[in-house]
C-alpha cells in the first residue's frame, strides 16, 4: 500500500479589517500637529506657592496645610502635594515626619554659605559669558530688565522692583550656556528670592541696589570684564551686599537686620 503524502500550502493571511502599516498609515496621515494643552494643573499650583513665599504671603517657618492651600485654590490635595516636593527640591519648604510641612528657615550660618555660593556661581557666569563672547546678548537682556527696574523704582513699586533684581541675576547666569551654573543656581535662587523679599526694603538698600544694578548693565556693555567682576563680587558679597551688608544671623539660625 502506498503511503499517501500531503503538501500544505501556507498562504498570507490578509490584514484583518481596519488593520494598517503603520509607515504606511504615517505616509498617509501627513505631518502630525503638535499637541497642544493647557499648563497642568500641578504647575499652576507650584507657581502660585512658590510666589507666597518667595513674595513673604507665607512667613518663615510657617506651617503649611495641604488641605487649606487645596480649599483656597479649589483643587484636590494631590497637586498641593506634588507642588511641595518640587518646593522641597528647590529648599523652600520643608517636610518633617510626624510633623508636617513649613517654610523655610535658615541653618546657623546658613545665610553666609548662600551668599558664598552665589557668588561663585554668578562670577563664573559672568566670566563665561566674557569668554564666549556672549556679553552682547547679556547686555540686550539686561537693558531690558534695568529699563523695567527703573520704572518700577520711579513707580515706588518694591515687589516688582524685588522680581526684576531676581531676574537680572537669572539673565547672568542663563547667558553663560552652561547648564550645569543655571541648574546650581536654582539651588539657592528661591531662598535668595524671599530673602531679598523679607530684607530688601529699605529705602538704603534699595537705592544701593538700584545704582549697582545700573553700573554693572553699563560694565557688561562696555565689555569691561575686570570691573564688572569686580562689582559684581562686591554687590552680591556677605559683607558689602546692597542688601546683606546689614544683616547678622543668631546662633539658632534666625537672620536679624543689625541696622
Amino acid at each position: 500500500m502506498k503511503e499517501r503524502r500531503t503538501t500544505t500550502a501556507t498562504v498570507a493571511a490578509d490584514p484583518a479589517p481596519g488593520m494598517r502599516d503603520d509607515a504606511q498609515h504615517a505616509r498617509e496621515a501627513g505631518p502630525m500637529e503638535p499637541i497642544k494643552r493647557r499648563p497642568l494643573l500641578v504647575d499652576e499650583v507650584l507657581t502660585r506657592m512658590r510666589q507666597a513665599i518667595v513674595q513673604g504671603d507665607w512667613d518663615m517657618g510657617e506651617k503649611i496645610s495641604e488641605a487649606r492651600v487645596a480649599a483656597s485654590f479649589g483643587t484636590s490635595k494631590s497637586p498641593v502635594r506634588e507642588a511641595l516636593l518640587q518646593l522641597k527640591r528647590e529648599g523652600l519648604v520643608e517636610i518633617r515626619p510626624q510633623a508636617g510641612t513649613f517654610v523655610f528657615t535658615l541653618a546657623p550660618g546658613e545665610l553666609g554659605h548662600i551668599c558664598e555660593m552665589r557668588l561663585v556661581l554668578e562670577a563664573a557666569a559672568l566670566r563665561r559669558v566674557f569668554e564666549i563672547g556672549a556679553h552682547d546678548e547679556l547686555e540686550a537682556r539686561l537693558a531690558g530688565v534695568r529699563a523695567e527696574m527703573e520704572a518700577a523704582w520711579r513707580d515706588g513699586d518694591v515687589r516688582r522692583y524685588l522680581d526684576l533684581d531676581g531676574q537680572f541675576h537669572h539673565a547672568i547666569c542663563e547667558s553663560c550656556g552652561n547648564p550645569y551654573i543655571v541648574q546650581s543656581y536654582g539651588m539657592i535662587e528661591g531662598k535668595v528670592a524671599a530673602l531679598r523679599t523679607r530684607l530688601g526694603t529699605d529705602p538704603h538698600h534699595m537705592k544701593k541696589s538700584f545704582d549697582e544694578h545700573q553700573r554693572i548693565a553699563d560694565l557688561v556693555a562696555s565689555a569691561n570684564r575686570r570691573e564688572a567682576l569686580d562689582l559684581l563680587g562686591r554687590h552680591i558679597a556677605r559683607k558689602e551686599g546692597s542688601y546683606w551688608e546689614y544683616l547678622s544671623q543668631t546662633s539658632d539660625g534666625q537672620v536679624l537686620k543689625t541696622s
